[in-house]
């Protein structure tokens, strides 16, 4: 048993450190995950190890609970700020103005899901006015050619990759573009949304490559940023959704916002993880709504599934650029700007190569 309880121990003080190393490597950056998944296995040997290593070096187990205890502080503290114990930093909505009130409803529908009513029932149901489907093939476009009646407003790129993405809106939208920003055949969508109150903001819609054997991260890391580098250089009012193939407590996802000024409405509320519908045990929170504080949170919830491995994203905003009603948001730094340079540079070095 001691054996046992020092093997998981050093994997799990192992796959604590991993993620510390700055690099895309996708058997590192996997571990930037299971956050919530560690910090359970880590709180789990912590306690039987305090109650049934008894025997050994007197300074060899210093060093293992020692080491346990860092793991356990770091892993909680990437995620303590996606619970109600931590503060909020998207505001709640105040407006009532019915013309600067939206909701989206954003989904990976999964390629090879063929359940289409499931979906079509839940956009019946809940009658969003903007819908951003990821991972749509062209069969996917047909089955919900129906729904272009009460969705005039559309931009269509139906994909066999696993990467295509579809926007539905009631609402106009203007200078629309589908870029390829990195890698030649994953998508992202630029579109400026105009409200019923005549206000627009801008939306993107992305989703980039995922952390895989034989694909690392930096793809991933570079559409992201380069989004980021066009926010901060032009501030307005942006709203940013997808299936970012990654996690909100990620060095990344925490520069991309920090460094474009977006709020996650997460912080402080719940984790609200979306993938995966058929491992229980193994949910991360990959699908992702970030936007700047000209917002306010009516309601965000995870949804039912709809038959693909991910749970759809609900989210109601306001649109209220209020600064008197605004919570902090810190401004980026000269150091985040490098780093956003490096990592923007080494992440096109990579492309080129693969």
């Amino acid at each position: 048993m001691n054996y046992f309880l020092y093997f998981i121990g050093s994997f799990f003080i192992l796959a604590s450190a991993f993620p510390l190393i700055e690099t895309g490597t996708w058997w590192i950056r996997v571990f930037d995950f299971p956050r919530l998944q560690l910090a359970a296995i880590g709180g789990v040997t912590f306690v039987l190890s305090a109650f049934l290593l008894r025997k050994g070096s007197f300074p060899g187990r210093v060093v293992f609970f020692a080491l346990l205890i860092a793991a356990l502080g770091h892993q909680i503290s990437k995620i303590i700020g996606f619970t109600p114990l931590a503060d909020t930093t998207a505001k709640r909505a105040v407006s009532t103005d019915p013309d600067r009130k939206f909701s989206l409803l954003l989904s990976n529908v999964r390629m090879e899901n063929k359940e289409y009513g499931k979906l079509l029932d839940l956009i019946a149901e809940r009658n969003p006015d903007l819908i951003l489907l990821t991972e749509p093939i062209l069969l996917w476009t047909e089955a919900l050619i129906s729904l272009d009646e009460d969705y005039p407003y559309t931009i269509k790129e139906p994909l066999p990759n696993t990467y295509g993405m579809l926007l539905l809106s009631r609402f106009p939208l203007e200078n629309s573009e589908v870029n390829y920003l990195v890698e030649n055949d994953i998508p992202s969508i630029f579109t400026k949304v105009q409200l019923p109150s005549g206000e627009r903001f801008d939306f993107f819609g992305v989703h980039p490559e995922p952390p895989r054997p034989g694909s690392d991260t930096y793809e991933r890391d570079t559409e992201l940023l380069i989004i980021g580098k066009d926010i901060e250089k032009n501030p307005r009012p942006v709203l940013v959704a997808g299936d970012l193939n990654d996690v909100g407590w990620s060095k990344t996802s925490t520069l991309f916002r920090e460094y474009s000024q977006l709020l996650d409405p997460r912080e402080g509320r719940g984790l609200f993880n979306t993938y995966n519908v058929f491992l229980p045990l193994l949910r991360y929170p990959l699908d992702h709504v970030f936007y700047t504080n000209d917002f306010g949170l009516v309601r965000i919830e995870k949804l039912q599934a709809i038959g693909s491995d991910h749970f759809p994203m609900w989210i109601d905003l306001t649109f209220e650029p209020d600064p008197t009603n605004a919570e902090e948001v810190p401004d980026s730094d000269s150091e985040d700007r490098q780093e956003v340079e490096e990592k923007v540079e080494e992440g096109k070095e990579e492309s080129q190569d693969s």
